[in-house]
């Protein structure tokens, strides 16, 4: 049974390589507000496709510092414009569980018509590529975009190495979730024998906190919660408060590690206004706890151990009802 799974994989892998290859035009797009290792991934393989013809979509909106951090590390990468979006002839998605979540003006609808290859680590994934390589097992995206670099005979470059390790890295929390096996560490490894610079990734990724960023974390210190059992530490951002810190909502990252950080819990949760009325829910699931399903009953996705949501509403009423479903769903699991 195993040997068939691995021919699969490998005749995926060579589709995307080919399709890629025989593409003039490629657009590389990630999910809305990307994440590093939807960056990282992103402009490692515009700097290591054929020819450097691929191009990468990034929102016109404010990134995350960490975001902006690539694109300083990737240099040259050609970022794709209005004509070049119009004018690509095959679109590669990376990162993305869905048509819902794919990250360029317009949405879905905007490169529905056009030869699509998925590329991604979500068990959520729908399936909605011409080829479709998901591997739920793999820690990140940035781990699979290796693979298909190395497969193909690409040349990896000193950034596109630094790009590919700062997106498992991040995605892993520095290599200590659950899908963080073996190969992620070899895979590691080969990165920085190839030029990765770990250190300069860990100062930029972990400690390079602006003023801002410090008042932001007060904030989340501040209002984080425990329920009455111990076993849900979660914490509430208004828009407000996100502004009076100095910040904005493309500054909410990887802050549900405060309260995730808690003894004793099976969940972590935090909410913050991405704009009045509209409330961003980050999940993490702790002790074996997976946290996806909470998440799918909200229209969300992710990984069973990392998942979130959007969801409109007031931002108290949202609290409300996700905090009595989290109960009810810890109880029930």
């Amino acid at each position: 049974m195993i040997e068939p799974v691995i021919e699969s994989v490998r005749s995926l892998v060579t589709a995307a390589i080919d399709a890629i290859e025989a593409s003039q035009s490629p657009l590389l797009v990630g999910h809305v507000n990307p994440d590093v290792d939807a960056v990282g991934s992103m402009q490692a393989l515009a700097r290591a496709g054929p020819g450097g013809r691929a191009a990468a979509v990034l929102p016109t909106t404010e990134l995350n510092p960490k975001v902006r951090f690539l694109l300083e590390l990737a240099g040259g990468v050609r970022l794709a414009d209005a004509e070049r979006i119009a004018a690509g002839d095959l679109v590669v998605v990376l990162d993305t569980a869905g048509v819902n979540r794919v990250g360029i003006e317009g949405g879905w609808e905007a490169v529905a018509g056009r030869t699509i290859v998925n590329i991604d680590h979500h068990v959520t994934n729908t399936g909605f590529g011409h080829i479709n390589w998901v591997d739920s097992g793999a820690g990140s995206t940035s781990e699979l975009v290796d693979r298909l670099i190395r497969t193909a005979g690409w040349v990896l470059d000193r950034p596109a190495a630094s790009l590919l390790y700062a997106g498992m890295y991040a995605d892993t929390a520095a290599f200590s979730l659950p899908g963080a096996g073996a190969e992620s560490f070899e895979t590691a490894a080969r990165l920085i024998r190839s030029g990765a610079d770990p250190a300069l990734i860990g100062q930029r990724l972990l400690r390079s906190h602006r003023a801002e960023d410090f008042n932001l974390l007060r904030a989340v210190y501040r209002n984080t919660r425990l329920t009455e059992d111990g076993l849900i530490a979660y914490c509430v951002l208004s828009h407000e408060e996100i502004a009076a810190a100095g910040c904005s909502p493309a500054d909410i990252d990887d802050q549900v590690s405060v309260p995730r950080s808690l003894s004793g819990i099976r969940m972590a949760v935090l909410f913050s206004e991405a704009e009045p009325g509209v409330v961003r829910i980050n999940l993490r699931g702790e002790g074996g706890t997976s946290v996806l399903g909470l998440a799918e009953h909200f229209g969300g996705g992710g990984h069973p151990y990392s998942a979130g949501v959007r969801i409109r509403g007031p931002l108290d009423e949202v609290v409300r009802r996700v905090m009595a479903r989290a109960r009810g769903y810890l109880a029930a699991s």
